[in-house]
């Protein structure tokens, strides 16, 4: 189940994932041709044997022991990296060290034998050649002079690369790649999980959980966006009050109360039309809000609501317990380009009616002029 859900996170994701692969591929190939400066590395060789001419027969064994032990060329290897010998060579040369600030030197022991790996790495492949070179042979120089019964010798000398070690850009390309696709994979998983969050977060600004119908907030901004796209379109704005509700809305378990209350919001949405709205007012009031409908086309709506909803509602299914919620309704139509603000102020005086109404429901009739 995991894979399968990261699975979907990837799928749903997949823009992302490839713009960030795209990015860190271009971003690789930029720097390994515009940006990156080419490092050499020239490579010399040089194998530690024993001085035949200062070893007899029986010191050659005892020459061969030590070298099998190692020590003899670890030391070999840490003279050819010494700064003495380093500097030494290059000031031999007849070159000031300072200028070769960015070459780097590095000796390797080769495993199983007596051969060392000598490595000189910079800007330019014929300076490193040369530098292998020369501090390799000024290194054998001071060696043959503390180590009379070993000598070291050049194996292969350095020659000047014609290939740069780095940057190489079709192998960092490929790693930019792997790198590139998982970090898209990781803002996918990222992006989903934020989404996940704000989507939760804007369910709970957006959705009353008492009733599941919108909250008033959300009702009113959608009621602003409707009266903002047409202006000039007719809209039907109505307040239900639920006035048998007050009698055990604070006495009844929660359990109850949503129940009743999701089964206004079922009725409501119901009785309307799909491009109708419905919302919470407060705690014992819904409202309505029936786009391009006039109030007297409305009422007809609000009749059948009010019929329905005073109908006994039953909260056990033996229907031992029967509620009836006396609905009252006040609303009122924007006509006259009236604003947000004016339209509820009607409805709710037109609420105000209705609660001394028989009728149980009323209209909003009388407009201030301007």
């Amino acid at each position: 189940m995991e894979i399968r859900f990261y699975l979907k996170i990837i799928q749903r994701g997949w823009w992302l994932i490839l713009i960030s692969a795209v990015v860190a591929v271009n971003a690789s190939l930029v720097y390994s041709y515009y940006m990156a400066v080419p490092m050499y590395e020239a490579v010399a060789r040089f194998i530690v044997s024993p001085n035949l001419q200062n070893t007899d027969a029986r010191d050659m064994v005892n020459s061969l022991e030590v070298l099998d032990k190692r020590s003899i060329i670890a030391t070999y290897a840490e003279v050819l990296n010494s700064y003495q010998i380093i500097t030494g060579a290059m000031q031999l040369l007849g070159e000031n060290p300072a200028d070769f600030s960015e070459y780097t030197v590095s000796a390797t022991i080769l495993p199983e034998a007596n051969i060392i790996r000598y490595s000189v790495r910079g800007p330019d492949p014929r300076v490193a050649a040369m530098l292998a070179n020369g501090i390799g042979q000024y290194a054998i120089d001071f060696l043959g002079r503390l180590y009379i019964n070993f000598e070291i010798v050049f194996l292969d000398r350095a020659v000047a690369p014609d290939v740069p070690y780095q940057p190489r850009p079709f192998q960092d390309a490929g790693l930019a790649l792997l790198f590139g696709t998982a970090i898209g994979i990781g803002l996918a998983i990222f992006r989903d999980q934020i989404s996940s969050t704000m989507e939760q977060f804007t369910k709970r600004n957006m959705i009353d959980y008492e009733s599941l119908a919108f909250t008033r907030a959300y009702f009113e901004r959608r009621m602003r966006q409707e009266i903002a796209d047409q202006p000039d379109a007719v809209i039907t704005f109505g307040v239900v009050y639920l006035n048998g509700a007050q009698e055990f809305y604070d006495s009844l378990p929660q359990a109850y109360v949503n129940r009743i209350m999701r089964k206004v919001t079922e009725i409501l949405k119901y009785q309307l039309r799909g491009n109708d709205i419905v919302g919470k007012w407060s705690k014992l009031q819904f409202c309505i809000l029936l786009p391009s409908t006039e109030g007297a086309f409305a009422l007809s709506r609000f009749e059948r609501i009010r019929d329905i909803l005073n109908q006994p509602i039953s909260l056990e299914a033996e229907g031992n317990f029967d509620i009836t919620l006396d609905v009252r309704i006040g609303f009122a139509d924007r006509q006259g380009g009236e604003s947000v603000s004016s339209l509820i102020a009607q409805a709710e005086k037109a609420l105000e009616v209705s609660m001394e109404s028989d009728e149980k429901i009323n209209m909003y009739k009388v407009r201030p002029f301007g």
